[in-house]
């Protein structure tokens, strides 16, 4: 008998250590996040959603981002919606015109230097050493991960569809 309790204790703690561990998730810098969640650059958990709100359908199911708009010429996609559409799958941003071979031009490229190049106009040199359009895309600063505006910086990298709200990480013991 003592042998039999033994066993139930032993696979009793197994279980329910396996689900305690499936509770949280490990950010990887001494802190988790309950289940559910997913870490956040400066130390913070987002609730995981699916879809940003505000997003649209695509006609093959998927969906674009608020500020985005299915591509005419290639479902699926996504364009920003102040972007010209080009027919070979591309988009232009404002002020610049497609080309027959899918170029944009148009734009002075007066603005920054990013690496070993100049931005066009309004447009923004990151951590990677590339040029960003600030209104569409945001730096996490870690010269690695940029993400949409809908999306948020994942710790230690990556992008995440998260909602508003923030709670701090969890210091593990």
């Amino acid at each position: 008998m003592p042998r039999v309790l033994f066993l139930v204790a032993v696979l009793a703690t197994a279980l329910f250590s396996q689900q305690a561990g499936a509770q949280t998730v490990d950010c990887g810098n001494g802190n988790y996040c309950p289940a559910g969640h997913a870490c956040l650059i400066g130390d913070t958990c987002g609730f995981l959603i699916d879809v940003p709100r505000g997003s649209t359908r695509t006609s093959t199911g998927g969906f674009c981002e608020p500020g985005y708009t299915e591509h005419r010429f290639r479902s699926g996609t996504c364009a920003p919606t102040s972007y010209q559409q080009c027919k070979n799958g591309f988009a232009c941003p404002p002020g610049s015109t497609c080309t027959d071979d899918g170029q944009c031009e148009g734009l002075e490229a007066d603005g920054p230097a990013c690496g070993g190049a100049r931005c066009i106009t309004g447009r923004i040199c990151s951590s990677k050493n590339t040029c960003i359009n600030p209104d569409l895309i945001q730096d996490c600063g870690n010269g690695r991960t940029l993400c949409t505006k809908a999306a948020t910086c994942q710790e230690p990298s990556g992008c995440v569809y998260v909602a508003p709200e923030r709670t701090p990480q969890i210091r593990k013991y």
